[in-house]
This record gives C-alpha cells, sequence and structure tokens, in this order.
C-alpha cells in the first residue's frame, strides 16, 4: 500500500485541503480523464468527505485525479455512490512529479450548508489507486461499508466563526437560438437569471427567472418493449441544487416528487418555466425543501406547481418526515399529494453492521382519478460478505402523483434477495466469488398474479485487475390479462407465459485504454424465444481523447411474428484542458427511425462561470436515405457574482 499524506487548513471564508499521494511507480500512474464529473475509476483518484452537520445521513463529495480533473456529488445513505450531477464553485490543482502526484483543493464555506454553531465537521479522505485496484480511507473503510459511506467520519475540530459573505450568488445568462424545422427558421434570444441567497449557512433560497436548460445533457436513447413507462433521471442544475432535501421514500420506491416532470409535456416536448422560488436546508434537527414553479400556461391549466418536504431527525442516524406536492404540470386537472415516512437506520448494529428500515404512506387526489394510496417498506441489510434485503409494498389502482413517478399501479409487490461472498485472500488472480438469489412477485388487488420471478446468480469471479464476470438464470412468470403489442404490428395475446433465461454479464477493468461492458441474455420469450444484447465499448488513446460504442439489441421470434429492436450510440469526448470539453454523442433506434446528434462544448471561463455552444440536428430515416428534419444552434453564455 502506498503512502497518502494530508493536510487540513482555512480560513474564514474557505477550506483548504492538500494532499500528497506517493507512488513508487510514478510513471505507471494512472490519468486519462480531464473533463469535470466525467467516471474516474479507471484512474488514480483522491476524494473529500464533508459532513459539515455530522448527522451521518448526506455529506458532499469532492474528487480530483491526478490532472486536476473536477468531481463533485451529494452523498446519501440511500444510494451506494455519488449523485455527480450536482456541482457547486470550488477549485482544486493536481499534477504528477518524482514522488507520486499532489493535489490542492479550495472548498468556500458559501457552497456547501453547514451549522454555523457547530465549532466541528464530519472529514474523511479516500484514495483509489487504479494500478493495483486499491483502496484506502483514512476512517470507516471496511468490505462491510459501502466504498462512499458517510456514516462513520473523523471530525476537524476549529470550524468557528466562518463567513460567507453575504451569502448572494447572482447569475444571469443570455442564450441566442435558432431553430429551422418544418421548412420554417426561427430565431430567439433568451435572458433571465438565477439569484441564490444564503440565509443562513445552513438555509438557503433560489429564485430563478425565464430559466433555460440549453445546455442540459442529453438522454440516452432507450426503446420500451415492456408494459410500464421508462424512469430517466434529473440532469438540469436548478432542480439538482438542494435535491437531497426533496427526496422522499426508498430509491426505489414510487416517487412523490420526481422534478423531471416539471418543463416537460406528456409527449416529451418543453415547456417553457417562466420562473419559481426554492427553498432548502435545515435549521437545527429539522430538514426543509419547498418549491414553486410558473410555467407557461398554454396547454397545462394555470401552471403552478408546488412541493414542500420536512424531515426531522431521529436518535443518531434516524428521521420522521413528510411530504406535499400540488399541482399537474403536465394537465390542467387539480392534484394533490400527501404522505409521511420514517426511516430508521444504524451503522453500528450487531458488531458494526448496517441496517435500515424504512416505511412511507403516500395519498393522491386529482380530478381524474379521485383518492387513493400507496404504501410500503424497505429493509436492507448491506453488508459485505453477507448482503440481504427485502420490500413489500401496496399501490392503489387510481393513486397518480401529477409531480412524482410511478411505474405499477394496482398492486402488491413483495420481493427478497440475499448474497454471499467468498473473499480469497491469497489466490494470485481473484479477489472474490459471489452467490446470490432473489425472488419477487406481484399481486394485482383485484386477486391473481401479474409477474414472478426467481433469479439465481450461480457464481459472480472478481479479479484484482478489476475485471468481473457472472452467470444467472432467471426463471420467469407472467400473466397478461390483456393483449400486449410489444412493438408496431405484433401483439401478444393475455395468458399465462412461464419463461426460463440465462444471462452472462462480463466488464473489464477501466483501467485499461480498452475496456468495455458486456450483457448477454437468452431463453423464452412469450411462446418464443429471444437473445438479448447490451455493451458499452470505451477506448481512451491519452487523456484528452475518449471514444465510446454501444448499443442494446432485442432479437425475438415468436409465433405471432419475429423483430429486432436496437439502438446504438457512438460518443466522442475531446477534453485539451480542464476548462474546455467537447462532446459529441449520435444515437439511433430502428423503431423510430431516427437519428440524433447531440454537439456541446463547454468552456469555464472561471467556476461558475460558462460558455456553451450547442449544436443539434435530427435525421428520419425513409427509403435508405437519412434526411433532415430538425437543425438547432444555440449559444450561452452565464456567469456568476458573488456578493
Amino acid at each position: 500500500m502506498e503512502k497518502t499524506e494530508v493536510r487540513v487548513c482555512r480560513d474564514d471564508r474557505t477550506l483548504f485541503i492538500g494532499v500528497r499521494c506517493f507512488d513508487s511507480q510514478p510513471q505507471s500512474i494512472a490519468a486519462k480523464v480531464m473533463q469535470r464529473d466525467a467516471p474516474a475509476k479507471g484512474d488514480d483518484y483522491f476524494f473529500i468527505l464533508l459532513d459539515p452537520y455530522q448527522r451521518g445521513r448526506e455529506g458532499y463529495y469532492f474528487r480530483s485525479n491526478p490532472n486536476g480533473a473536477k468531481g463533485d456529488g451529494l452523498i446519501n445513505s440511500d444510494i451506494s455512490k455519488p449523485n455527480m450531477d450536482w456541482d457547486v464553485i470550488w477549485e482544486v490543482k493536481a499534477k504528477i512529479d518524482d514522488l507520486g502526484w499532489t493535489a490542492e483543493f479550495a472548498i468556500p464555506f458559501r457552497s456547501i450548508p453547514f451549522d454555523a454553531q457547530a465549532g466541528s465537521w464530519g472529514i474523511d479522505f479516500g484514495r483509489w489507486q487504479a494500478r493495483n485496484q486499491e483502496r484506502s480511507r483514512w476512517i470507516g473503510y471496511a468490505r462491510e461499508r459501502q466504498w462512499f459511506s458517510i456514516e462513520e467520519t473523523g471530525v476537524v475540530n476549529g470550524m468557528e466563526n466562518l463567513k460567507t459573505g453575504k451569502g448572494i450568488d447572482f447569475k444571469p445568462f443570455a442564450s441566442a437560438k435558432f431553430v429551422s424545422s418544418g421548412g420554417t427558421d426561427d430565431f430567439d434570444f433568451e435572458s433571465g437569471f438565477d439569484l441564490f441567497y444564503q440565509w443562513t449557512p445552513s438555509l438557503a433560497a433560489t429564485l430563478t427567472l425565464n430559466t433555460d436548460f440549453a445546455e442540459t445533457e442529453t438522454d440516452q436513447r432507450r426503446v420500451n418493449l415492456t408494459r410500464f413507462p421508462l424512469f430517466f433521471p434529473e440532469k438540469r442544475d436548478f432542480f439538482l441544487k438542494g435535491a437531497e432535501h426533496f427526496s422522499f421514500g426508498p430509491v426505489k420506491a414510487p416517487r412523490a416528487f420526481h422534478s423531471r416532470t416539471i418543463g416537460l409535456s406528456e409527449d416529451g416536448q418543453m415547456i417553457d418555466l417562466e420562473g419559481g422560488l426554492k427553498i432548502s436546508g435545515r435549521q437545527g434537527p429539522l430538514g426543509i425543501g419547498m418549491l414553486g414553479m410558473q410555467l407557461d400556461e398554454d396547454g397545462i391549466g394555470d401552471g403552478d406547481v408546488y412541493v414542500g418536504r420536512f424531515t426531522y431527525d431521529l436518535l443518531e442516524e434516524s428521521k420522521v418526515g413528510a411530504v406535499f406536492t400540488d399541482g399537474d404540470p403536465q394537465a390542467a386537472v387539480e392534484n394533490q399529494l400527501v404522505g409521511a415516512d420514517l426511516d430508521l437506520r444504524s451503522s453500528d448494529w450487531w458488531g458494526g453492521k448496517s441496517v435500515s428500515l424504512h416505511s412511507f404512506v403516500m395519498s393522491t387526489n386529482d380530478g381524474v382519478e379521485g383518492t387513493d394510496q400507496t404504501f410500503g417498506s424497505w429493509l436492507s441489510f448491506p453488508n459485505y460478505p453477507l448482503h440481504m434485503g427485502a420490500h413489500w409494498l401496496h399501490t392503489g389502482d387510481d393513486f397518480e402523483p401529477a409531480l412524482g413517478f410511478v411505474r405499477r399501479r394496482g398492486g402488491r409487490s413483495a420481493s427478497f434477495h440475499s448474497s454471499y461472498s467468498f473473499k480469497l485472500e491469497e489466490h494470485p488472480y481473484i479477489e472474490d466469488l459471489t452467490v446470490a438469489a432473489a425472488y419477487s412477485r406481484y399481486d394485482l388487488l383485484d386477486g391473481g398474479l401479474d409477474t414472478e420471478e426467481v433469479h439465481l446468480k450461480l457464481i459472480e469471479i472478481r479479479t484484482h485487475e478489476g475485471d468481473r464476470c457472472d452467470f444467472s438464470i432467471e426463471f420467469e412468470r407472467e400473466i397478461l390479462t390483456a393483449p400486449f403489442e410489444i412493438v408496431d404490428g405484433i401483439e401478444v395475446a393475455a395468458g399465462d407465459y412461464r419463461q426460463v433465461e440465462f444471462e452472462l454479464e462480463w466488464s473489464s477493468s477501466a483501467k485499461r485504454p480498452f475496456f468495455m461492458e458486456m450483457e448477454i441474455e437468452y431463453g423464452d420469450y412469450y411462446l418464443g424465444d429471444a437473445l438479448k444484447l447490451e455493451s458499452r465499448i470505451f477506448y481512451r488513446p491519452s487523456r484528452f481523447v475518449q471514444y465510446q460504442l454501444g448499443g442494446d439489441l432485442t432479437d425475438a421470434d415468436m409465433p405471432v411474428g419475429n423483430f429486432e429492436a436496437w439502438t446504438g450510440f457512438l460518443g466522442f469526448r475531446f477534453t485539451p484542458t480542464t476548462q474546455l470539453s467537447f462532446n459529441s454523442l449520435t444515437q439511433y433506434d430502428n423503431l423510430s427511425k431516427r437519428m440524433g446528434l447531440n454537439n456541446r462544448i463547454r468552456y469555464i471561463i472561471r467556476p461558475g462561470s460558462d460558455v456553451y455552444l450547442v449544436f443539434n440536428k435530427g435525421f428520419d430515416r425513409e427509403e435508405g436515405r437519412f434526411r433532415s428534419f430538425r437543425t438547432e444552434s444555440i449559444t450561452k453564455l452565464g456567469w456568476t457574482f458573488q456578493f
């Protein structure tokens, strides 16, 4: 294990952290990432965890690799890795030398909430060395815990009398957009602003006017071959800042609030956001999240939507909370939701093991569906070598969270899963072997089974080099009470379908210039059979360039008809410096026969101030040729003034 030295100091406005990562082979240090928030698993990196409230529930993550590539994210005890869509203003510089590499972090106190009355913060440090797949942490690392867990940290004292200035960040923007579609050209100039006010060091208010998301990263294209809607994550900065104060219920439960619903119509078209106000943060043990937005009134009623989320700390790591939402961002009908949840946690149970129980209840009321409820519980025992979990959920037929997300209604679901890993301490190649089993079912409220699944992971192998391979068998039963059209022209009749599917997954270590992820499934498919393939291939010839190629394929052979459904994408990233990046993504799927090109240049003038150049183009495939149906060019400048 290589030695790591960390030094911490501060003035009244900024926390400074310097790190020396010693390396006996500095010429072999892995440093292939330059872009902010790009995945850095294949690189050496050093990270900082901050828990200003010392609650062990939420925290903040700051990372750098030897190139000085930034990464920042939110840590939550509900998730296993940081949410990297969160961004704040801070700085880091790094370099490689004969002893290894160094990094210097400067994190302004105004960039993260904290308790002004506390004289100490929770803090921890971690280092990943890609060459040896070696991870180390200052405090709290054990295989029984997640790599980025915040439940146990060290303490930094002397955090009194911190200053955040007047706590005002004013960020105006101006954008010019040109759109050519359907034979018409349109040029539009937009301006607006976000105004951030740090009410107290732990409570912030954000006012937005004429909100614009032109620079937001495009979604990964997917083809839906199921009976249920797909979930797409939030990527817009305005909604991500303070998002930890709006989360309700377990991650895999129906969502009371999913900000992705705001600003998108039912058919996926953009709806202008005229403005909004958000208040988020903490006041002692009370967590506060409040949001009100005014949308463009055309076609969506009055356009007002409101969200409130409040939590109160219990014991050392637990909390109780409530949520309410009002309004429907996609329809001219009234919709309200109220809910309550209880989150019980302990990271020091039964010999230092972690365990949690999260229970909740929600009720909705609208002018179409009426009133209905959803309630359930999730139990988790996320430890090594034994990992277990279970859940039970009741979802009403008419449960309709207009500002949330629910995948299935009108049923009761239950599941149990467990896995056990065998650590091979002395094996020259294999790190551990894992076996697992899972059972889940979904029963309709009016009686009868809907789906049932048994998943057996016969073996998973992880190597010291970072490669992984596993083989599984899945037994499925699906009872269709009505015909189901998978793709246009191919309909599966109502009936009882029993299926067996074999799965092989493989991924190679990201520390190599060429690495890939692949999943192959083959088995029964509605009285026929199907081959399913998912692959991602990456090539990083240098720290400045990355190529990415991948896609998904379902090739089905059934008595009612055969079909192929596939998506493909080609990505290219060029980052000559940590401030300048060019990203290009081309995507196509054979069902819509549409290809989309998204090109984005970002130049970080200074932290918080950026220039974006975006060029998007859409093509339809007709008679074997691609014809352009939409062209979009956007230039946007945003600048942050701090007071």
